[in-house]
């Protein structure tokens, strides 16, 4: 008995506020209309929460689902204008019809199909960058050609 008077002391004796919940007025209602009445305020303060709270969840996907496609288109433009021409023209293999034991076959006929996808993105690349790397000699070689004509003129003309 002691011990409960002592920490009820205590309790009182605490400076903390304490906290109040929301009631609503009934007037002179009896104890059970009360408690009833807070019991429906908590649960629809709940139900209230737990939709805002999954709506939000819901807005914060669909945002996160956006950025993503965003961020793929913006990877396959940066992908050359050859590499997305090949990626859209998906070649449709002949794939035989499997039966019983024949499952690592099409695997195996997957992976060899995508190594040869592989390869000739490869050589595609390499062949632009080929075909880029003349271009630009090409390209220096009419410059320079230019400026030195550009000297001669003025050295002549000085002259």
């Amino acid at each position: 008995m002691n011990d409960i008077s002592q920490k009820a002391e205590i309790l009182l004796s605490s400076s903390k506020p304490v906290p109040k919940t929301y009631v609503p007025k009934l007037g002179k209602g009896d104890v059970k209309d009360k408690f009833e009445a807070m019991q429906r305020a908590r649960e629809e303060r709940n139900q209230r929460r737990s939709r805002d709270e999954k709506q939000r969840r819901k807005e914060q996907y669909i945002r996160e689902r956006e950025w993503n496609r965003r961020k793929q288109e913006i990877k396959e433009m940066l992908a050359s204008d050859d590499e997305e021409d090949v990626s859209s023209k998906v070649e449709k293999a002949y794939v035989p019809k499997l039966t019983g034991t024949v499952k690592g076959r099409f695997a195996e006929m997957e992976k060899q199909r995508q190594e040869e996808q592989r390869k000739r993105t490869e050589e595609e690349r390499k062949r632009r960058i080929e075909q880029d790397m003349l271009e630009k000699r090409k390209i220096q070689r009419e410059l320079a050609k230019r400026a030195e004509q550009k000297l001669a003129r003025r050295h002549g003309v000085h002259l």
